[in-house]
């Protein structure tokens, strides 16, 4: 299915189709070309930690502070290149667990933060429409058709690795 019937069918509310389930010859295959990375530990007591997210050069929006929970833990990168390094700094810094949002879905209600990198219209808008924090590393404002569900507190762009800080 391509992305923007994923995208139609994420904005109307129906769940994405499933891929078939591979056999153990081809998952093993995937395994070796793509190692499960172990995800990061949280702090010693348990808890995940909270990070603030600061807009770039030339970004809007935010700051965002992020701290998982045990139901809503996943750093969410949909950037078309496995995790990028803002997703994998947020995860560090909060003990959150990446997920690459091209290849493969997770329901939005555990998400949270999703990374992004659009500099257009469709993606910037979705994941704040759906109430999920949202950090884009182009250098975007609220534009196109969902422009209304972005807001300073659920979005951030133009976003390097220095942006993003622990909070103490």
């Amino acid at each position: 299915m391509s992305f923007w019937n994923k995208l139609k069918k994420a904005m109307v509310g129906e769940a994405p189709e499933t891929e078939p389930v591979k056999n153990e010859a081809e998952n093993t295959e995937a395994l070796e070309q793509n190692p499960v990375v172990e995800p990061v530990k949280r702090s010693s007591n348990g808890a995940y930690k909270r990070c603030r997210i600061k807009c770039g050069s030339r970004g809007w929006g935010g700051p965002l502070e992020i701290e998982p929970t045990d139901d809503k833990n996943l750093i969410y990168s949909v950037t078309g290149g496995g995790i990028h390094p803002v997703a994998q700094k947020i995860a560090d810094l909060t003990g959150g667990e990446t997920f690459d949002g091209f290849k493969s879905n997770a329901d939005f209600s555990k998400i949270a933060v999703a990374v992004i990198d659009c500099g257009g219209t469709a993606r910037v808008g979705v994941y704040p429409m759906k109430g999920v924090l949202t950090v884009d590393i182009h250098p975007t404002s609220p534009s196109g058709p969902l422009a209304k569900f972005i807001n300073e507190k659920n979005f951030v762009s133009g976003v390097k690795e220095n942006d993003i800080s622990i909070v103490e």
